[in-house]
């Protein structure tokens, strides 16, 4: 017979003698001899027969109790041989088979192998804790806590117990409806614009990176790869490929713009390139800075010369803290960027925000080039305006006949939106709107119709190389966007272009043109 099996018979007999022992003591204790019955049992002459009763009784409760203290003694030499027995097969005695209850008079109960303690939460919930004998009493292997899965706002994580590691998986799809006055320009279709996976989260603690793909593009899929130094908010080291600081319409995300695309003057600023920078963030936000050095060539391209591109953005909201709604939510800053062009370089061109036509051809370039922002958020409860300007200057050195400079490219380009929520969320600056009802249902089971946005954009570039090919555009965009819940939302914009050059229209001899932009996204 096992082990296992004879404690599990040892201890049933256990139980039962115990509850034997119990109901006799208590009877034993309760024939006492009576006043009255003893002065009846003296005239009836029974006294001595009730007091042997009483002995025998004192006397079966002692055997008894003599024969528990020996199951007991013999039960815990049973658990001492399991105890000793090998590592990779002992298993714990359960509790239900290794306890003795207490009779009290000289008998003791054995410990449970599992110490574990029951206790209840203020809903009523039971909690069970182990404790510290029992994990010490567990192998190492369980003692080691496992990582911390699950899904928080935004996005799917998995921490580290101390939280020292994290892992956020995220991304987004973007699919667009194009549809375009008849002209010159690519038919009415369907596009994949984007569809982008992320890693991003912290390593040991100080150390952020991220990780960005995009699957729609077959030639450069890479868009972030970097990793961040952060000890304090107020001085971080970057070192990858990312944005080049300049113009807050691209420093926001893609799937957080207001409109399907970004307006006229993103022609002129770079976006992500590999690099090296710094940036921090002060006072909670009230000043913001990022300074570097890039190759300044575009997507994982090196830098044609020996000069990097480097770039100052700054940033101000002294009234973040404040109480006054019409202050608080008003920031400016400006950025500065320079670097040289080689040989071969390309200038900025002239791409629609229907990215139907080019109204501006790119020209080559040499030399100092020179980027300059001004920027302008006012965040106001459900309403935000936005606006800016950018200028870029690019010379042609020795372009010209006989290697004489020719005149250089300079463009020029504003934006001004607005856009309001009319079912009355907070629209916050940089991250996803987040409606007060869901459409068809809330977790309340009340239907909901998600969140509505009104949206209004004027736009104007205006690009000149000192010859005929100079030519300007404007744009003014208008529509609506409807958040069905945080993660999925619809755009649709209405778009008139107009072109000073009515030849290089997308309808030629037209100056305006009429276009509908249509997006559904998805975010996770």
């Amino acid at each position: 017979m096992s082990f296992r099996r004879k404690a599990y018979l040892y201890s049933l007999a256990c139980s039962f003698v115990s509850l034997f022992a119990i109901l006799i003591e208590a009877n034993a204790q309760e024939v006492k001899p009576d006043p009255v019955a003893v002065a009846q049992s003296q005239k009836d002459g029974k006294r001595e027969t009730v007091t042997d009763d009483v002995e025998q009784l004192k006397s079966q409760v002692k055997q008894l109790q003599s024969l528990v203290e020996q199951q007991r003694r013999t039960l815990e030499d049973i658990q001492r041989r399991l105890e000793a027995g090998s590592e990779t097969t002992r298993k714990p005695v359960p509790a239900s088979l290794s306890k003795v209850e207490d009779t009290g008079a000289g008998s003791s109960a054995v410990q449970e192998t599992a110490n574990v303690v029951t206790q209840t939460k203020p809903d009523g919930q039971p909690v069970t804790q182990v404790s510290k004998d029992s994990a010490a009493a567990k192998p190492a292997s369980q003692e080691k806590p496992l990582p911390i899965v699950g899904w928080s706002k935004d996005h799917a994580f998995i921490r580290s117990p101390d939280g020292a590691f994290e892992t956020q998986i995220g991304g987004y799809g973007q699919l667009d409806f194009r549809g375009y006055q008849s002209g010159n320009h690519l038919p009415n279709s369907f596009f994949l614009r984007r569809a982008r996976m992320a890693l991003e989260g912290k390593l040991d603690r100080y150390f952020d990176f991220r990780i960005e793909g995009d699957f729609a593009d077959a030639i450069t899929p890479l868009r972030d790869l970097y990793v961040n130094i952060h000890r304090i908010d107020e001085f971080q080291m970057r070192f990858g490929q990312f944005r080049v600081p300049i113009s807050q319409e691209e420093m926001r995300s893609d799937n957080n713009q207001d409109f399907v695309e970004r307006s006229l003057v993103n022609n002129l600023v770079p976006s992500r390139s590999p690099g090296v920078g710094a940036l921090g963030s002060l006072n909670k936000g009230v000043f913001e800075y990022q300074v570097g050095a890039w190759n300044g060539k575009g997507l994982l391209a090196a830098n044609s010369t020996g000069t990097p591109e480097t770039a100052l953005r700054l940033r101000f909201n002294p009234w973040k803290h404040g109480d006054n709604f019409w202050a608080k939510g008003f920031l400016f800053g400006g950025a500065f960027t320079q670097g040289r062009s080689g040989p071969g370089t390309l200038s900025v061109r002239g791409l629609t925000e229907s990215r139907s036509s080019i109204f501006f051809t790119s020209d080559t370039t040499s030399g100092k080039y020179i980027r300059a922002n001004g920027e302008v958020t006012w965040m106001l409860g459900p309403a935000a305006i936005r606006a800016e300007y950018d200028q870029t200057n690019q010379n042609r050195d020795n372009l010209g006949p006989n290697g004489s400079n020719l005149p250089g490219v300079v463009a020029k380009g504003y934006m001004a939106q607005m856009t309001y929520l009319l079912t009355r969320e907070e629209k916050p600056e940089t991250t996803a709107v987040t409606p007060k009802s869901n459409l068809f249902s809330e977790s309340n089971g009340k239907p909901g119709l998600g969140a509505w946005e009104l949206k209004v954009r004027y736009a104007n570039l205006q690009i000149s190389d000192a010859t005929v090919k100079s030519n300007r555009a404007g744009t003014l965009y208008f529509g609506t966007n409807w958040y069905m819940n945080r993660y999925v939302r619809y755009m649709l914009d209405l778009g008139f272009e107009r072109f000073k050059d009515p030849a290089r229209s997308p309808q030629p001899g037209d100056k305006n043109f009429f276009v509908i932009l249509n997006r559904v996204q998805v975010t996770f």
